[in-house]
């Protein structure tokens, strides 16, 4: 008996089409061990496994806006259910910002303090 059709298997294949498993991130991606694939890898292998945010992303503005030394996700998300995002950034609901606001006056009052 012979096959109604043939799979055409190209000739060569690029290296950066071939997943295969990096030894510098342990996943498997195209694209080799410096692309963009494997920075992608590794930026989603930190990922909050509560919230799915990569905190590193929001540790720089909460220091500078709340003066807070990291972005903690269950100070800024309580209920991760009711997540709401704009884009990139975190839509907080009026309790949160108001413990924000309480932390900014602590903080502030802690440094006056030291002055």
């Amino acid at each position: 008996m012979v096959a109604d059709s043939v799979d055409m298997v190209p000739d060569s294949v690029e290296p950066d089409s071939v997943e295969s498993l990096c030894p510098r991130c342990g996943t498997f991606h195209a694209g080799g061990v410096f692309g963009e694939a494997c920075y992608q890898a590794r930026r989603n292998a930190r990922r909050c496994g509560r919230c799915g945010l990569l905190h590193e992303d929001y540790d720089m503005p909460v220091k500078w806006f709340h003066l807070m030394d990291k972005f903690d996700c269950e100070f800024y998300i309580p209920d991760v259910a009711k997540l709401e995002m704009d884009g990139t950034r975190i839509k907080l609901t009026d309790d949160v910002l108001k413990k924000v606001e309480e932390h900014i006056k602590k903080q502030q009052t802690k440094s006056t303090k030291e002055d």
